[in-house]
């Protein structure tokens, strides 16, 4: 007996109906669906208009027939596609709250942890880590901040002094505070074009920044003040602190030189132009050039210091760090000590 065109668009509608309800509960994630119509490019259609346009062509017992499922399970994601999840429709609200509170400076890990400890302290079932990236997929929303290219300083240029080995070795793990740490500058640009250098001094086992000085010039003045403030606060541990930096003149003049050996410190420099091997400096300074905006939309000199300084304070004790558990250099700091 030949098909009718009625029968024709059915069992089509069914099929359609049938590869949707599938779809939705493998993946469990699609708030839009991808149908390819015969011989012609893919369609996006939102699947709740899929949904309710072919309800009407075909009845349950046709979309039945051609699932090998049973009703009750065809009447729960039909409800699925009718009804909003609550619980879902929350996450979503949590994760662009966070989101924004962040300044969108939190890709899906850290969020991830931060997301999952709010449901841990107000007594709920933490989402997995997967449910988020989904979420935040279905949402666009994506840290795009460390994309773009930087300025780097060249420290190099100035006075030629005594280098020294290097120590470190790019041997950057460390579980001791105190122990190693490394030194570097960079430079910023204020919206007129007049410049601000950040020198800073690491510890590589909590990854806090111990010292650090912001000035108008990288004067020689201005590197030996974190160097002088270190001195200043460094407790008695019982072994002796290696610091590593790079090839800058600064590293090399004899008071710098001098300074070490007053504090009983190790000196270690990197082998020249190889940045890798001072990277775990380097890689604190791709941070607040991403995260505290654009330095050229810093009117003045001033304004751009005061938001360098204000960003080293949200380091230190707010921003989280996966390679710390999630946690803050300060918190990781007390807990290392407890």
């Amino acid at each position: 007996m030949a098909s009718t065109p009625s029968a024709l668009a059915l069992s089509a509608s069914s099929l359609v109906v049938a590869l949707l309800i599938l779809s939705r509960a493998l993946l469990y994630s699609a708030s839009t669906c991808w149908v390819k119509l015969a011989f012609s490019s893919a369609v996006k259609w939102p699947a709740s208009s899929i949904w309710a346009s072919l309800v009407d062509l075909a009845s349950s017992k046709d979309l039945i027939d051609a699932l090998p499922i049973s009703m009750s399970t065809y009447q729960y994601w039909q409800k699925q596609f009718k009804y909003p999840n609550e619980d879902e429709l929350e996450l979503k609200a949590v994760i662009k709250g966070l989101f924004n509170y962040y300044e969108a400076e939190y890709g899906v890990r850290r969020l991830s942890a931060q997301v999952r400890a709010y449901y841990q302290l107000i007594g709920k079932t933490a989402p997995n880590h997967k449910r988020i990236q989904r979420l935040m997929h279905e949402m666009n929303l994506k840290c795009t901040k460390y994309n773009q290219r930087r300025r780097k300083y060249d420290s190099s240029k100035g006075p030629n002094g005594k280098k020294a080995k290097n120590k470190l070795n790019r041997r950057f793990m460390s579980n001791r505070k105190y122990q190693k740490t490394v030194c570097d500058i960079t430079e910023f640009k204020a919206y007129n074009g007049q410049k601000v250098y950040l020198e800073v001094i690491k510890d590589l086992a909590t990854k806090q920044i111990l010292t650090w000085s912001i000035g108008q010039s990288p004067t020689l003045h201005f590197a030996l003040t974190p160097l002088q403030k270190l001195l200043d606060q460094l407790p008695y541990t019982g072994y002796q602190l290696t610091l590593h930096t790079d090839q800058g003149w600064h590293y090399q003049h004899h008071a710098w030189r001098k300074l070490l050996r007053e504090g009983h410190i190790r000196q270690s420099m990197s082998h020249r132009a190889i940045c890798l091997d001072n990277a775990a400096c380097e890689t604190v300074f791709s941070k607040p050039k991403a995260e505290i905006g654009q330095d050229t939309s810093y009117r003045s000199q001033d304004e751009l210091i005061q938001a360098i300084e204000e960003w080293i304070h949200f380091y230190n004790e707010r921003r989280i760090q996966t390679k710390l558990g999630n946690q803050t250099p300060l918190q990781y700091e007390q807990n290392l000590v407890a």
